[in-house]
């Protein structure tokens, strides 16, 4: 039986939907459906609604990290203090804006996901297997977005158990704010504008994830059901091919769509963190854990939470790979010499279109996969 109500279709995205919710609320997907829905709104609520994100993020994101880089280029003597994250705050700001420029084409790539009925399992084996899969990713979101509220949660409470007047990440301030009067006004703002970056980019880094492991699922999807043609008599296992060789073909399609999303992010990321990990690097070894152990371990969490932002990706791209690869051998083993020459000459025209994986670039430069963290790694 196929899914039908609309509450079944929806769950087939999982996490995702509280992952597109939140980066709603941060600014970073469209809000079409409150502006649909409120038709009767008022122009000012409209207003609020088309510009939030630039009220939201003008002056936390993009003034944060130009402070700054402000206080990076004024007092070189504490670069290494200060470059690490601002770099990293510049990839943040690379991934908004390219989640805004393309947040149409991410909102309908999500809807046909979730709602096309090409798409839709066709049994309980199925559904139990997605949900399955599912819950594993979810688990992987919780414990990436975790690890990133960690990072800030020892450095910011690591900073109020110094003597003195500290902030955890440097930033400039028109004012003296090495006082009791005025430390908690920078304080205060670095909290806000620091939170906000680091929830944003976590999320966005896993609703990328998200793209390439639904893609790869699809892919093992398309494999099963190529493995169940040998428990089907001729007929219907001739029907379910051409079933099968549509799917793949929108399955094909959507692995474009993906890599037009996650292309230049992804780029960018394994580019900018495996640059500023050798820079985490450097501080390390500098750093006296005696002198200050709470911030040592917030460098340590950070370096974790960028190693993963390199590989998480990698792995999940290389998946669309292995499973696309798999398919031939899905095709062998699904006892087609069993059917007569007709058939079996449709699927070995089949198995030649599965000649050529799928696969995922970076920015027309590279293939996404496990050898690239590999050799990242290395680097490193």
């Amino acid at each position: 039986m196929r899914e039908t109500s609309a509450s079944v279709l929806g769950t087939r995205i999982g996490i995702a939907r509280v992952l597109m919710r939140l980066l709603q609320i941060l600014g970073l997907w469209p809000m079409w459906q409150a502006r649909q829905q409120s038709s009767t709104s008022t122009r000012c609520r409209i207003w609020l609604t088309r510009y939030y994100r630039y009220l939201l993020h003008a002056p936390l994101t993009f003034t944060y990290n130009t402070l700054m880089w402000i206080e990076a280029l004024t007092r070189w003597e504490r670069a290494d203090h200060i470059l690490y994250i601002s770099i990293t705050e510049v990839g943040m700001m690379a991934l908004t804006l390219n989640f805004w420029r393309l947040d149409k084409r991410a909102w309908h790539f999500m809807h046909e996901l979730s709602y096309s009925d090409r798409l839709a399992l066709r049994n309980k084996a199925e559904r139990q297997w997605w949900r399955k899969q599912q819950r594993f990713f979810a688990r992987v979101v919780v414990c990436y977005i975790g690890g990133g509220a960690g990072v800030l949660v020892t450095a910011f409470g690591a900073t109020l158990h110094m003597s003195g007047y500290y902030l955890p990440y440097d930033y400039w301030l028109p004012f003296e704010w090495h006082n009791a009067q005025n430390y908690w006004y920078a304080y205060g703002y670095e909290v806000i504008a620091m939170s906000l970056t680091c929830i944003s980019n976590v999320t966005m880094d896993m609703i990328l994830c998200y793209y390439l492991f639904h893609v790869a699922l699809l892919y093992k999807l398309i494999g099963m059901r190529l493995m169940a043609l040998q428990q089907l008599h001729e007929p219907l296992a001739v029907q379910q091919l051409m079933n099968i060789i549509e799917l793949h073909k929108r399955v094909k399609r959507l692995t474009a769509q993906c890599e037009s999303l996650v292309s230049v992010p992804i780029l960018v990321q394994i580019v900018l963190s495996a640059f500023i990990l050798c820079l985490c690097a450097y501080r390390l070894q500098s750093m006296q854990i005696s002198e200050n152990p709470g911030q040592f371990l917030a460098m340590l969490q950070f370096a974790s939470v960028l190693t993963l932002q390199i590989f998480l990706p990698c792995y999940f791209a290389n998946e669309i790979t292995i499973n696309s690869d798999a398919l031939t051998t899905c095709v062998y083993n699904s006892s087609w010499e069993e059917f007569s020459p007709s058939t079996r000459k449709q699927m070995n025209l089949y198995m030649e279109l599965l000649k050529r994986p799928a696969h995922i670039k970076a920015g027309n430069f590279f293939l996404v996969g496990l050898p690239v963290f590999t050799k990242v790694a290395a680097m490193i």
